[in-house]
């Protein structure tokens, strides 16, 4: 996910990670609308790849298949489920 180097984020920065989760968490349409700045304009690309990344593992999982999603993914979902 390199487009989290854009707005600055740091995947070993643990409050920056909880941070980002919890805003991927409540982030809705509106929010891409009103994105006037680039690094919410990144933010939404980034959330549009979570929501991706997460309907390819939920499908593979119902086809018996073990899909990664790199060291990036495993930082930013470890605080997306928790």
């Amino acid at each position: 996910m390199r487009q989290m180097v854009a707005p600055g984020l740091d995947r070993h920065d643990e409050a920056a990670m909880t941070q980002l989760a919890t805003e991927c968490k409540i982030f809705g349409p509106a929010g891409t609308q009103a994105a006037n700045d680039r690094r919410q304009r990144t933010k939404a690309d980034i959330f549009a790849l979570v929501s991706i990344m997460i309907k390819t593992m939920e499908e593979a999982a119902n086809k018996n298949r073990d899909v990664h999603g790199g060291e990036v993914w495993k930082a930013f979902a470890k605080h997306l489920y928790s």
